[in-house]
């Protein structure tokens, strides 16, 4: 008889990154622990420079050579639009990169904390067996440090 999956397969990057963690590849995540996969995937291809430009990357379909987000350190945080652009990019790369992730809303606005500082909300749903997990995150972008996330 068949048996519903409350769970998700720890992804290869996962695997390979958590061997003192002991995940194997048969072994399920739990919703917590596929949340925070997909966290750190995400900080790890908003911290990831793309060869293109951003006119570019918004006409490409992802390929492996095309990971991460093009430079988008000339944006100002005070232009409109400005983030409604960061906010396009944003969300093409998750839509390229991040499978898990659907029906992905990325909205994008100055930070209160840092000067030229950028706040990304991010919300998608993942599915987890017969269920969909709604998720949301934000990510504070500093143009001097790396992109910091966070649970929503």
């Amino acid at each position: 008889m068949s048996e519903l999956i409350r769970g998700a397969l720890v992804p290869l990057f996962d695997r390979m990154s958590s061997a003192d963690e002991g995940l194997k590849a048969d072994q399920m995540l739990t919703p917590d622990q596929l949340e925070s996969s997909i966290a750190r995937d995400l900080s790890r291809l908003l911290n990831t420079r793309s060869r293109l430009l951003c006119a570019e990357f918004l006409t490409q379909t992802g390929t492996t050579i095309d990971y991460g987000m093009p430079d988008m350190s000339a944006l100002s945080s005070k232009s409109q639009s400005d983030l409604g652009l960061l906010q396009s990019v944003v969300g093409h790369a998750i839509g390229c990169f991040e499978p898990r992730l659907k029906q992905v809303e990325v909205k994008a606005f100055a930070s209160s904390q840092f000067a030229g500082g950028v706040v990304l909300l991010i919300s998608g749903v993942v599915s987890i067996g017969l269920m969909l997990r709604q998720l949301n995150f934000e990510l504070q972008l500093d143009q001097r440090k790396t992109a910091r996330m966070g649970a929503a």
